[in-house]
């Protein structure tokens, strides 16, 4: 049966034979978390340029717009991808206005920093993950199991891809810890945090002395300016954990209660700053009444975590039902210690469930964190299923089974670089920049003016804001406000069977500036810009820039 470790404080990383292991399980997760990367830049064709993104390209841009407002001097967010202007901005994104800030100051391009910060924030993932894990597993063997499961483990999207066209394990990210790091610094940042804020309250919350929570404070205050919707989480744990605390010791913990409403109050900052922000702005108010990040339905989640679940239920059944009646520890004290240890996994995993449940038009965020609760309880699961196995070549080949589709997410963004690249909507489809695109991008740098807005195609729109920071008229499903409309009429300008009138009429109502005119926008629709007349400003291989205003 399963033994947890003491609660106190200990060196984690004491073993040296486990130090090297995990030293090399995290070098191994974050290598297949690069290799694309470093392979679509090295494959580059000549005179072309790697974007930089694989995998969700149309919101990785948008960090890059973020990152360049920082860059030039701005501490507010602004929405650059629609043609509406005049906002005041909000004290939001801080973390890629940060960002942005450090490239300039390094002189560094946006995307190496943004590539550099999302590996260290998968280090940090993967180190408190594995200190969380060693909190409730003594035999290093079920350690390098379940740490084996959060490193790379998903669902059955490996075998759903034959009937499901996206399978989840494919597209959400802040389910899984590799998808969490392979898309954004943000997610496994404001993971790490929040494991870390679990983990530092399990350990204080022993000392009963609310000064010693100073680290989760800090973190906490750090969470609410990264991710400020993790806080939801994390004050559902930390709330349920203390209560289940209050009935095993059969009194309340005043001190222990005072610490965690300073780590809850400690993260609010950030949330009230967007919230203020946000509501001044009229347009920043309505980007978020369009910004909806719904759950997923109950099959589809079933599907997204596969054999998971099964075991993480039997894992459940053990800390709750089995576990409480134990007798190989002495002392109801020390009884009671070693099982709640174990309910705050159950307990994280539950509020999560509870979350997700919840009618929030964001609701689909609060995946994120719980694949570590749901690796360590699948774990406990799948030793009370088999008391006798230990970590021989049966387990190592159940974790490689259960890591098929993170490998095959690997094997997706290197394919999407040989692909055809004729996709005119979708920016994951387009790896690559042309010579021409790249000229055109320095030219608009060179030549035109902030508040100038350029129209193209959903492509082009969804890539300029992150290198020029121009607003486009369409770029965003989310960020491009009354997205729908405006993508609809960015395919009546480019259809050659519209009407000029239409065209004239929307480059006055939007103040539209500039057209930027490819082989893309040319296959939206046939229409040649040459034949109406407006200036022609610049003009390099496929791609040309006219004036329209």
């Amino acid at each position: 049966m399963i033994i947890s470790t003491s609660i106190e404080k200990k060196k984690w990383l004491d073993l040296t034979a486990q130090q090297r292991w995990v030293v090399g399980w995290i070098l191994l997760t974050l290598g297949l978390a690069t290799l694309p990367f470093v392979w679509g830049w090295l494959s580059a064709p000549p005179g072309q340029e790697f974007s930089g993104f694989l995998l969700n390209a149309s919101d990785g841009n948008t960090y890059l717009s973020k990152m360049e407002e920082g860059r030039q001097g701005s501490w507010h967010f602004y929405l650059i991808y629609t043609g509406e202007q005049g906002g005041t901005g909000a004290y939001t994104y801080l973390f890629y206005l940060l960002l942005g800030k450090l490239a300039g100051l390094l002189s560094l391009p946006n995307i190496l920093i943004f590539h550099l910060a999302r590996l260290a924030g998968g280090l940090a993932l993967l180190l408190t993950s594995f200190r969380f894990i060693r909190l409730l597993f003594s035999n290093p063997a079920r350690q390098r199991f379940a740490f084996r499961l959060v490193c790379l483990s998903a669902g059955l999207g490996w075998l759903l891809v034959l009937v499901v066209p996206n399978p989840p394990d494919f597209w959400v990210a802040e389910g899984y810890t590799f998808q969490t790091i392979f898309v954004n610094p943000h997610f496994p940042v404001a993971t790490a945090l929040l494991i870390f804020i679990i983990t530092e309250a399990m350990l204080d919350l022993e000392r009963s002395n609310f000064k010693v929570y100073w680290k989760a404070w800090l973190a906490s205050f750090a969470l609410g300016f990264v991710h400020p919707f993790l806080l939801f989480t994390l004050a559902g744990v930390l709330g349920v954990i203390w209560l289940r605390r209050v009935i095993a010791f059969r009194k309340p913990d005043w001190p222990g209660f005072a610490g965690l409403v300073l780590i809850g109050a400690s993260g609010t900052p950030g949330p009230l700053l967007t919230w203020w922000g946000t509501t001044r702005d009229p347009l920043l108010n309505r980007w978020m009444a369009q910004n909806q990040t719904p759950s997923l339905d109950l099959p589809t989640m079933l599907g997204a975590y596969g054999l998971l679940i099964p075991l993480a239920l039997v894992g459940c059944w053990w800390v709750e039902r089995i576990l409480s009646r134990r007798s190989d520890v002495e002392g109801v004290v020390e009884k009671a210690t070693e099982t709640w240890c174990w309910q705050v996994a159950t307990t994280w995993l539950l509020v999560t469930v509870v979350l997700l449940a919840l009618p929030f038009s964001f609701s689909r965020r609060f995946l994120e964190g719980i694949h570590l609760p749901l690796c360590c309880l699948a774990t406990a699961g799948y030793y009370t299923l088999f008391p006798k196995a230990g970590d021989r070549l049966k387990e190592k080949a159940l974790t490689w089974f259960f890591s098929l589709s993170s490998l095959g997410l690997v094997i997706i963004a290197v394919a999407l670089l040989y692909l055809p690249h004729d996709d005119l909507y979708d920016p994951i489809h387009s790896p690559y920049l042309s010579q021409g695109e790249v000229a055109a991008i320095n030219w608009l740098n060179h030549n035109t003016q902030p508040g100038e807005v350029i129209l193209t195609g959903p492509v082009l729109g969804n890539v300029l804001p992150g290198r020029v920071l121009r607003p486009v008229f369409y770029g965003h499903l989310y960020e491009t406000l009354d997205s729908q409309r405006k993508l609809g009429q960015v395919r009546q300008f480019f259809d050659a069977a519209t009407p000029m009138v239409f065209r004239e009429g929307l480059i006055r109502d939007e103040r539209l500036s500039y057209l930027v005119y490819g082989w893309r926008e040319k296959r939206l629709g046939g229409f040649d810009p040459a034949s109406a007349g407006w200036p022609l400003l610049f003009s390099q291989d496929e791609v040309q820039i006219y004036r329209l205003n």
